[in-house]
């Protein structure tokens, strides 16, 4: 295990030198959500592993979160309004899912929306989205359930919090101090994947049950959409749906390399995108492993405490 690297700390990239990044204070405004405080002991917004980003805070990619409890009574709660920052995000994804055209009026959204589902498990759709009649030029959904997973935990989480409490001692902290490799530390897409998948299952199935014109949006980070690609690409033949009726568009939120470095947040942009049919992708979700008879023959244990030797096909 190499190791990650801190790429953003409290909304600020490390990879400068010109302007120092200090140590955040005990209440620090949050850069992505406007009006709420970072909610983190260690205010890591997202790190690089083999250089590519890997997003370590709910509210890094876009936040659904739409009320805050009323400061006065924290009983009552007050709506949350969308930060400019969280609407660039979600015109950018319209814009690759519906029409390079829209403008901010064009797009509208609900969050944090439940959905119905026969188990009575709480689920519900981080963003419902829709665009203006008419301003859909593709003959794809005009109503999706927008779902956001940029990345999630790590592992030896200990070693990064050591990491920023030796950087934040030091007298002499700089940035490359602060985006120096941190060994024996790993990004674990198997769990982030593991929570997604049946949230992502269900939804989307909802959506399509909905109505016919209905689909969902999945976003993902870089290293989640490699490591669900990986599971899929020699699994089935995805038709590519993205000028006719697609029902899932599966997008990677990677970071904007071509941008200037400049001083703030890392630029995101959408980067590899699949427009395709939602069944057929969850059958090759689904559709995983392979024959494997050595499993089910060899030595087996009888409860008398004998043992018996169990052919490969028949008894």
């Amino acid at each position: 295990m190499a190791g990650v690297s801190v790429a953003e700390y409290l909304g600020q990239r490390t990879d400068i030198d010109h302007i120092k990044i200090e140590p955040a204070g005990e209440r620090e405004l949050c850069p992505f959500m406007d009006g709420r405080y970072c909610h983190k002991k260690v205010p890591i917004c997202s790190i690089r592993n083999k250089g590519k980003l890997w997003i370590v805070c709910e509210n890094r990619l876009c936040s659904s979160k739409k009320t805050l409890p009323d400061p006065i009574n924290p009983r009552r709660k007050i709506k949350l309004p969308l930060s400019g920052y969280q609407k660039e995000v979600l015109l950018n994804i319209a814009k690759v899912s519906f029409s390079d055209e829209l403008t901010f009026s064009d797009v509208a959204v609900k969050r944090e929306v439940p959905l119905k589902a026969n188990d009575q498990s709480d689920y519900s759709a981080d963003f419902v989205m829709t665009v203006h009649e008419g301003r859909n030029l593709l003959p794809g959904p005009d109503r999706v359930v927008l779902e956001m997973q940029g990345g999630g935990e790590t592992s030896n989480t200990g070693e990064i919090t050591r990491h920023i409490a030796g950087w934040r001692e030091n007298p002499e902290r700089t940035n490359e101090l602060l985006r120096k490799e941190i060994p024996k530390v790993g990004t674990i897409e198997t769990n982030a994947w593991r929570r997604q998948q049946e949230q992502f299952i269900v939804k989307g199935n909802v959506a399509l049950m909905t109505w016919k014109g209905y689909g969902i949006i999945f976003c993902v980070g870089e290293l989640l959409y490699d490591y669900i690609w990986r599971k899929i690409e020699n699994k089935a033949i995805l038709p590519s749906l993205k000028e006719h009726n697609w029902t899932l568009a599966f997008l990677e939120i990677s970071e904007d390399q071509e941008q200037p470095i400049l001083p703030g947040p890392l630029p995101l942009r959408v980067g590899r995108k699949l427009f395709t049919n939602y069944h057929t992708f969850v059958h090759a979700l689904i559709n995983q492993g392979e024959p494997s008879p050595d499993t089910f023959a060899g030595e087996f244990d009888r409860l008398d405490g004998s043992t018996v030797n169990i052919p490969k096909y028949g008894i």
